[in-house]
């Protein structure tokens, strides 16, 4: 059953009303105009409250909750101005028309309503409070404030998590931060305890509620168009940093102006936050060439969870990635490669965040459907193409040695599957692996596998118990040397003076 007041009827096209900097005293008289009218029937409120201590801010939540449906909401941090905060609104509304209110505007539904169908005869009138919306949105300059960090948290139902995220945001032992964060209409008390959070610290914190779940890119922007740091972390809200965090990855990056971002070592957790350690990727913290990088980006991701990273935000302009599957699963490792392509990349060994594998992540849900190899598949046949453009050889010439490692690795995740008893998913990676490169079906590990469907019950668990213990085959054991040409570098980003030989 559809819930949703809002439709896109194109006969009765949603209108948003953006409500920013209004008047305190008028405020409420305003809303109760909006949601007690009859006139427009496909509406939706978008509204900014500028972080004044002014009481507007509870107004606002007040209607939020008896109209969840209906309104977005956003409290900023500081004081932005009208004009940022307008072009916000903007970039949040869902409609084909819009209706500002500002001050202390009246809300006239009838003015509105005849704006748009004159709006909808002729594609050329134009009107001052009612305006057609641009189907691209252009984002509005960044103010920044140096050198400040912006923590990205976007949630949606992990509230039994996000206590937990949010105290370690603010206790980290780096000062000058700012959380973006955004919650998707969630339904469990995530934004209840969001809220606990912004009435602590009000001015450290910008907080939006979509008024439903628009998806993970709308939840994504929404932080990003509030961040104003020099630095950002795109943090997940079922994960936990360290308190050394931020202030690790801020040195070693204002140390290394010519590298893009910091890449930390992390630690598990599980729904119940028991630890388990995981090796580093490389042996000792560095910093890495790019194109040395860009060719480790072809083999092997080295930060599995996004989390992970700290980006230095001059870096990322014009090299993200779009698209909803695209950046909800690949768009960071895109993203990561083409930083790579013309930055070096600081490498921190140390278990600075806490990641959480659970039954409900992003991560488990891709791992049955196949997108940890097919994904990579594209990936670096992608990765290949951007490295044929900047004459980039070693990157290109392996890329058969990367399917190759593709194959192994759909073997991996076969064993990974039988150990989850998941024997489905563990055929198909099973089969995966031999299209992607026939010569695996002569590796040891393949063979035993092939053995596992026609063996009977306790031979099964005899070849799973044997494949479980071969080194680096059910889970990654081993760290390796990092790439030629990487400075080593002590625990606050200076490198490491290499010992003289004589």
């Amino acid at each position: 059953m559809n819930t949703d007041p809002t439709t896109n009827d194109p006969n009765d096209p949603l209108i948003s009303i953006l409500v920013c900097n209004y008047d305190r005293r008028y405020l409420r008289k305003c809303l109760d105009s909006i949601f007690n009218q009859n006139v427009l029937r496909n509406f939706e409120v978008i509204l900014i409250d500028d972080g004044k201590m002014d009481g507007s801010w509870e107004i606002a939540l007040e209607f939020q909750s008896r109209f969840p449906k209906r309104m977005t909401i956003t409290r900023n941090r500081k004081i932005l101005g009208p004009d940022l905060n307008k072009h916000n609104t903007l970039a949040m509304a869902k409609g084909r028309y819009g209706a500002y209110l500002r001050n202390d505007q009246a809300f006239l539904p009838e003015y509105i309503k005849s704006c748009v169908q004159a709006m909808i005869a002729d594609p050329y009138v134009t009107f001052s409070m009612v305006a057609r919306l641009p189907e691209k949105y252009v984002p509005a300059p960044n103010v920044l404030n140096r050198p400040l960090v912006s923590i990205l948290c976007y949630n949606y139902n992990y509230g039994r998590y996000l206590r937990q995220c949010l105290e370690s945001v603010f206790a980290q032992t780096y000062e000058n931060i700012e959380l973006c964060f955004s919650d998707n209409g969630s339904t469990d008390d995530s934004w209840e305890i969001a809220l606990e959070f912004a009435r602590k610290y009000p001015d450290r914190m910008y907080l939006t509620r979509n008024r439903k779940n628009f998806g993970p890119d709308a939840n994504f922007a929404n932080c990003r168009r509030n961040m104003q740091g020099d630095y950002f972390v795109n943090f997940c809200s079922d994960d936990v940093l360290e308190p050394e965090f931020v202030e690790r990855c801020v040195n070693a990056l204002e140390t290394h102006p010519n590298t893009g971002l910091a890449i930390v070592n992390r630690a598990i957790i599980d729904e119940n936050g028991r630890r388990t350690e995981e090796p580093p990727f490389y042996n000792q913290s560095c910093i890495i060439p790019g194109e040395e990088q860009a060719a480790v980006y072809m083999m092997a991701g080295i930060n599995p969870s996004v989390s992970q990273i700290m980006y230095r935000n001059s870096t990322t302009e014009g090299r993200t990635a779009t698209g909803a599957l695209v950046s909800r699963y690949y768009g960071t490792r895109i993203l990561d490669f083409n930083i790579s392509v013309d930055f070096d990349i600081v490498y921190l060994k140390d278990p600075l965040l806490l990641h959480r594998i659970h039954s409900q992540s992003d991560t488990n849900q891709a791992d049955s459907n196949l997108m940890p190899v097919i994904g990579l598949y594209v990936l670096n046949h992608q990765f290949s193409d951007i490295a044929s453009i900047r004459n980039l050889k070693k990157v290109i010439d392996r890329l058969p040695l990367s399917i190759e490692k593709l194959a192994r690795l759909a073997v991996r995740y076969s064993l990974r599957s039988l150990i989850a008893k998941d024997e489905q998913s563990a055929m198909r990676y099973f089969h995966l692996a031999l299209a992607m490169s026939p010569g695996v079906a002569d590796e040891p590990a393949w063979k035993k596998l092939h053995e596992y469907w026609t063996a009977d019950e306790k031979r099964k668990e005899s070849i799973i118990e044997n494949l479980r213990s071969s080194d680096n085959l059910a889970a990654r054991t081993i760290s390796y040397d990092p790439p030629p040409g990487s400075l080593p570098i002590s625990s606050d980003g200076k490198v490491i003076p290499r010992a003289k030989t004589y």
